[in-house]
């Protein structure tokens, strides 16, 4: 640049000046390698783990679906044993009983220990919570526990993947005001340039450090 005189205003740079933009931009260029990659595999991993999270819920979900139909076809045998011991019939209401399932047949054990038939704060069926347990009633609990497990695990390993891409970012803006600083003439918009940079990496260094590594 030159004044109206047509003697140049530029201010001279130190000579230390562009060697350490360009080790700034080359340090900033590396750390956004990192970043990238950072991402790339946290963002695999949150993607497995809510894949992982879907499928356990699906099971426990098919699990309770089938334990609800189990308990509705021994609903039916304890009603025709029910309606066989009304009428005096012990040989029809054994003939249902031998056939209830392994979930039934303790609950129906301890219903008929309560002397259901002469005592009226007996619960009015062997499926009550107290006395009957479900089919897949603990792997249905265990699964969908371990599904939340995964689905926080799965939002955790995300946010860790969009903190190393804003760092990314951060760091291009580094490349970019290192990149541009030696092109300025005037001395104070050099350093101001360099020194935001210098600032902005320091910043992202330090987030870095912080951040978890897969």
């Amino acid at each position: 640049m030159e004044d109206p005189s047509g003697k140049s205003t530029a201010q001279p740079k130190a000579p230390w000046f562009d060697p350490v933009c360009a080790i700034l931009m080359a340090v900033a260029s590396l750390a956004t390698a990192w970043c990238s990659y950072q991402n790339s595999v946290w963002s695999d991993l949150s993607s497995d783990l809510a894949t992982q999270s879907d499928k356990l819920d699906r099971h426990a979900s098919m699990q309770h679906l089938e334990a609800g139909q189990v308990q509705e076809e021994q609903m039916l045998l304890w009603t025709e044993a029910m309606d066989a011991t009304v009428d005096g019939d012990d040989r029809l209401a054994a003939f249902y009983t031998r056939r209830f399932a392994d979930e039934l047949k303790p609950a129906y054990e301890k219903w008929m220990a309560l002397k259901p038939f002469e005592n009226p704060d007996a619960p009015p069926n062997p499926f009550v919570d107290s006395l009957y347990t479900p089919r897949f009633a603990t792997e249905v609990r265990e699964s969908r526990a371990a599904a939340s497990r995964a689905e926080a695990d799965s939002n955790t390993a995300g946010h860790h993947a969009s903190d190393y891409l804003s760092n990314t970012v951060i760091l291009a803006m580094v490349v970019f005001f290192a990149g541009t600083a030696g092109s300025f003439d005037r001395r104070v918009v050099r350093w101001s340039s360099l020194a935001f940079a210098l600032v902005l990496f320091s910043f992202v260094a330090v987030r870095i450090c912080m951040q978890p590594i897969q």
